[in-house]
């Protein structure tokens, strides 16, 4: 068990980083498509709806098939929570808080997360074991993320999920965005959808300020479309089923483009001045053949070389801006299917690190395992 001080720290920096933190609309289709003429339900959940509460009910009813009467009961129920407003905008004092990867990086590639999961792995090994061969994804990344979002289910949020999406999707602070309102009204409908369909309780569920919530920390859409019933029970239970949380996280990273036997990044020595290799963006971009002809090498000995083989790569920047340094690495389209579930190189390099800790924890220990 965490002690009390580790615990209020634990708890700190994860309302503050973690990938709740930064929700996003899904933004890559589900393997299965609507028929000819008909919206996806991806399509469905990521159009608009009304800001105005009497629409809104009216379009959650029709888009859903739910009646006004629940929609318009759940939606009454909502508050507005101050500090769900005053923690998805948090400000340095002078008005931004500068990125510096290596204290981000600190908060999660640490002793008690690295000991928390080589007990996680240890105690859950068959699962772990059942998703990397079901999925190809590795252990090590399921077990990475778990402990990133919630340190292993000990901190899930104490916010209930109603207010919060009814906070941001309605209350959102930064007015300059108003993207980002929609996209928590979209999540707040599914939420209001997954309560008719009796699998989450709106009016008693918690979650992060943003409003995920279960262990792996799931937004309403993404419980929609990507959690899996991995102890085949009947139900999906992402708070208190490791089974359904570790094949949920499995099944989101292959449904947004996890490729098996392919490393999440590169061995790549990269040329003196990287910085015009990278676009920003959340897909690779590159050939292996394009990046050696910019100056890139390989960089020692690599016994798995599936990411040169017909893969694009992408360069990214992990900067110090306390500091004024900024690290490189060259990512292979497994880092950016981490990025969908974070919208952030720091959130994807730091599962990758924290993964590739507690897959030497395992090794240390006898076992062999997938390299992340």
């Amino acid at each position: 068990m965490l002690k009390v001080k580790n615990l209020a720290t634990f708890i700190a920096s994860t309302l503050l980083l973690t990938a709740c933190a930064s929700p996003n609309p899904i933004d890559t289709k589900p393997a299965s498509s609507a028929p000819s003429g008909q919206k996806s339900g991806w399509e469905v959940e990521n159009s608009p709806l009304s800001a105005n509460p009497a629409q809104f009910i009216q379009q959650v009813s029709q888009r859903y098939g739910i009646p006004e009467a629940h929609v318009g009961k759940l939606l009454n129920n909502a508050q507005y929570n101050n500090q769900v407003a005053r923690l998805i905008m948090p400000q340095g004092p002078t008005g931004r808080i500068k990125r510096v990867w290596p204290s981000y990086r600190a908060r999660f590639v640490e002793p008690v997360r690295i000991r928390e999961g080589t007990a996680f792995w240890n105690a859950n090994r068959n699962i772990l074991t059942q998703a990397e061969q079901q999925y190809g994804v590795p252990a090590a990344i399921i077990a990475s993320i778990i402990g990133v979002e919630t340190v292993y289910g000990r901190i899930m949020g104490s916010f209930r999920m109603l207010d919060a999406l009814y906070t941001l999707g309605f209350n959102h602070p930064d007015r300059n965005r108003p993207e980002k309102s929609q996209m928590f009204r979209n999540q707040l409908a599914a939420l209001i959808n997954l309560d008719y369909q009796s699998r989450l309780n709106a009016l008693t569920e918690e979650g992060s300020f943003a409003g995920a919530t279960g262990m792996p920390q799931f937004m309403p859409i993404s419980i929609l479309h990507y959690a899996v019933d991995g102890d085949r029970n009947g139900k999906i239970d992402l708070r208190y089923s490791t089974p359904d949380a570790v094949m949920s996280v499995a099944n989101f990273l292959v449904k947004h483009g996890w490729q098996k036997n392919t490393p999440v990044f590169a061995p790549v020595k990269l040329p003196a001045n990287p910085a015009g290799l990278v676009d920003g963006g959340l897909e690779p971009y590159l050939s292996w053949q394009e990046l050696q002809a910019k100056g890139a090498t390989l960089s020692g000995n690599s016994r798995n070389n599936a990411w040169k083989n017909g893969k694009k790569l992408g360069i990214i920047n992990l900067a110090d801006e306390i500091r004024n340094h900024t690290e490189y690495r060259t990512a292979t389209p497994n880092f950016f299917a981490i990025t969908k579930y974070n919208r952030s190189y720091f959130y994807a390099a730091s599962v990758a690190d924290l993964a590739q800790a507690l897959a030497q924890k395992q090794r240390e220990n006898g076992y062999q395992v997938t390299s992340p």
